[in-house]
């Protein structure tokens, strides 16, 4: 009797792992056969939630102290440059509506880099507006090669992509050595700010944007206005320097000013920024990623 309940369970095991395995399994006509859509490495593919967002926060070791570096140990990190589609089998315009997702080693569920409504698509390259059917556009995952089986002599730009369903999508990346946690904060103290900010470190050119013309953000009288971010957190080598640029249109031009921080593995710094008529205060946090 035993025996049979542990082959009913192992039977009961195995048909949960083929149905969780075959939600995430997919035909696409573009690459010509089946194909996993989403990610299957797990511990438990069966109990796995694929859609369960990250509940990780940034900035969970700031405060603490070391004594020195045999108290801490620094990993490799990835920052998300861009997500661009470099070619279409349809025509413009299209408006796009879903979700683009990074998952990390620390807890592999999701983190959001997109994610936009079917009543609020992005629309792109638009040349018209004429109503088209909903097709799937992209739809697959990408795998960048595991930090910790690799031995970075410097920080990389790299990328990859994924042609799938209607699309060929380039995802643009920076590969970070030694890398900490940097969050970014930025509150308008006087005047009125409408412009851009991004980020980059000083080995990898391409940017981050933070914040891109949003609407014309104005000072309250009394307390500080928050810039809203498209994201907030950069991971910065730790014998490089963040770079800020930020960029402020006004009735009579643009004004710009770089600024940069050097990294630390705790604590935080706070700087006054003014670019043209505003009067912007940028906290950046420091914390390592994981021990």
């Amino acid at each position: 009797m035993m025996r049979l309940l542990k082959l009913e369970k192992g039977e009961e095991l195995e048909a949960r792992y083929r149905e969780a395995k075959n939600r995430i399994l997919d035909y696409d006509p573009k690459q010509g056969g089946v194909y996993y859509t989403r990610i299957y490495h797990v511990h438990d593919l069966a109990s796995f939630d694929h859609d369960e967002e990250s509940p990780i926060p940034p900035m969970r070791f700031t405060n603490a102290v070391y004594k020195n570096k045999n108290d801490y140990e620094l990993c490799e990190a990835v920052n998300i440059l861009s997500v661009m589609i470099s070619s279409l089998d349809t025509e413009f315009p299209i408006h796009v509506y879903g979700t683009v997702i990074e998952r990390d080693s620390l807890d592999k569920k999701c983190v959001y880099l997109f994610r936009c409504d079917k009543e609020e698509p992005q629309t792109i390259n638009s040349k018209g507006d004429e109503g088209q059917e909903d097709r799937q556009l992209s739809k697959g995952i990408l795998t960048i090669q595991g930090m910790e089986r690799r031995v970075l002599m410097k920080c990389e730009l790299e990328s990859s992509s994924l042609a799938t369903r209607l699309s060929t999508v380039d995802v643009m990346y920076g590969v970070v050595k030694d890398a900490v946690e940097a969050t970014i904060s930025i509150e308008l103290l006087a005047g009125e700010f409408f412009g851009e900010i991004t980020a980059c470190t000083s080995s990898i050119e391409g940017r981050l944007v933070l914040h891109d013309r949003l609407a014309c953000i104005t000072s309250g009288e009394k307390i500080a206005t928050i810039i809203p971010l498209l994201r907030s957190v950069v991971a910065v080598y730790v014998k490089e320097k963040l770079l800020l640029t930020i960029a402020a249109h006004t009735e009579d031009g643009e004004f710009t000013r770089c600024v940069d921080y050097t990294p630390r593995v705790n604590g935080s710094y706070l700087d006054e920024v003014t670019v043209g008529c505003a009067v912007l205060r940028v906290k950046v946090v420091w914390s390592i990623i994981d021990f």
